[in-house]
């Protein structure tokens, strides 16, 4: 028995096959390897997105050095990038929902490509925060994209997988970026960091545009405004779902953490374990790497779980408990003695908090119909900011007057079981919805 696929190979068939049919389940709007390809294009864009925008984190100590910046014009700065993402993510939701997969997403890399190379014009910390806002508005069409593609054409046994396929270029990118900056850096200085990673995305459009050329069925079932009512519901249908407000409260309180991984790992690691920006380069895309391998273990652990019986709803979760649970264990990196133990907990905790995320981002293509995925992805994503924009700027007021990180971890860690219980409350039974778009008065359980 193959432990990839427990029910054994068919005549002739390969591990390749075998991983395709997993993921498509027999959708044929693609063929099996074309949706493969099509699943590995979008984790190619959510790669460059977080390598461009793991860019200033890893040049942190850097930049701060050279703009004299404290720790709250430090979070001055992502906020400008977070405040932006907030308030672009539900109309990138929007747009992507009017427009298409296919023609959305290019504009969003197009845009944020730009204002990655652009960056490299920053003379302080008003027109860094400039370009990362600039940079915030385009990156915002990148989940919506993949969500609402894994809504469209992958069948939901697959679908936490597919997730995690995609998702993982956030750990990806994060994982690459360190290592990639500090070489550009340390041969051409800090500025053409910025325009060679902002330059990957024009890259990846040429690849896109060939296989929307290729596969003119993608423009056809791709989710567009094509002028037919079916499954469109305006943002006001869909905020009186309390569905909608799971999503939003879960990513509001558990995303912090993520965020605060991925911009402030650098810093921590500098002021309180001591390296230099050579040693950041060399360990800081360790846990990136466990974030990765969490979400293939979750898709995998997912898929499994539902070819054994157990429902969406048992299956969900069954791994946001966990999740939430476990991934607490990092707060005990502030208070570790070595820079051994200070990793282990962070790859922990960045590996249960990544498995509460995919299955939490499954959760609107679960609940409402493919039309109206993007959208309700893209409130979620606004929840995921705004509780960000707060928690970096508590965490840059602390340090300012602690010059410690241990409450930062601390209260950081415990948001997570409590968005498990609030998250719970609002969820109800994880099945598609009884929808009928335009008619209020047909909507199942309205928030109260």
């Amino acid at each position: 028995m193959n432990p990839i696929d427990p029910e054994g190979p068919g005549d002739g068939e390969s591990s390749g096959m075998r991983l395709e049919r997993h993921i498509t389940g027999g959708k044929q709007i693609f063929s099996r390897a074309s949706l493969v390809l099509l699943i590995a294009l979008l984790l190619g864009s959510t790669t460059i997105n977080y390598i461009d925008r793991q860019v200033l984190s890893v040049l942190a100590p850097v930049l701060r050095d050279e703009f004299h910046l404290t720790n709250s014009n430090y979070a001055a700065i992502l906020n400008a990038f977070m405040l932006t993402y907030a308030l672009a993510m539900p109309l990138a939701g929007w747009v992507l929902d009017k427009l298409g997969v296919g023609l959305g997403l290019s504009l969003a890399v197009a845009w944020w490509s730009i204002a990655g190379v652009l960056t490299s014009f920053a003379r302080g910390a008003v027109s860094m925060g400039c370009f990362r806002s600039l940079l915030a508005t385009g990156e915002a069409g990148s989940w919506p994209s993949f969500a609402k593609a894994v809504a469209i054409w992958v069948p939901e046994k697959g679908r936490t997988l597919a997730m995690g396929v995609c998702n993982s270029g956030s750990s990806l990118g994060a994982m690459i970026a360190p290592g990639l900056v500090v070489y550009v850096t340390a041969r051409f200085g800090w500025r053409a960091a910025f325009v060679v990673t902002g330059s990957l995305g024009f890259l990846w459009l040429i690849a896109f545009q060939a296989f929307r050329l290729r596969h003119p069925q993608m423009k056809l079932t791709e989710g567009g405004d094509t002028g037919s009512a079916s499954g469109r519901m305006s943002w006001r249908e869909l905020v009186l779902y309390k569905q909608t407000w799971a999503v939003f409260v879960c990513r509001f309180l558990a995303d912090p953490l993520w965020y605060f991984y991925v911009f402030w790992i650098p810093e921590f690691l500098t002021r309180e374990r001591g390296l230099n920006l050579g040693a950041i380069g060399a360990i800081a895309w360790i846990p990136f790497l466990v974030s990765d391998l969490s979400n293939f273990a979750t898709g995998w652990i997912a898929l499994m779980l539902q070819r054994a019986g157990w429902s969406v709803h048992r299956t969900r979760k069954s791994l946001m408990l966990v999740g939430a649970m476990v991934s607490p264990i990092g707060i005990a990196a502030a208070f570790a003695n070595s820079l051994f133990w200070t990793m282990a907990f962070i790859c922990v905790a960045i590996f249960f908090w990544m498995a509460w995320s995919i299955t939490v981002q499954t959760l609107p293509g679960d609940y409402f119909p493919s039309a109206a995925v993007a959208s309700v992805f893209g409130i979620g994503g606004a929840g995921s900011t705004i509780g960000s924009v707060i928690s970096i700027w508590l965490v840059g007021r602390i340090l300012d007057r602690t010059g410690s990180y241990h409450a930062v971890f601390l209260i950081l860690g415990l948001l997570m079981p409590l968005a498990y219980f609030l998250g719970t409350l609002l969820m109800g039974r994880i099945e598609p919805l009884q929808v009928v778009a335009g008619m209020e008065s047909h909507m199942q359980v309205p928030a109260q």
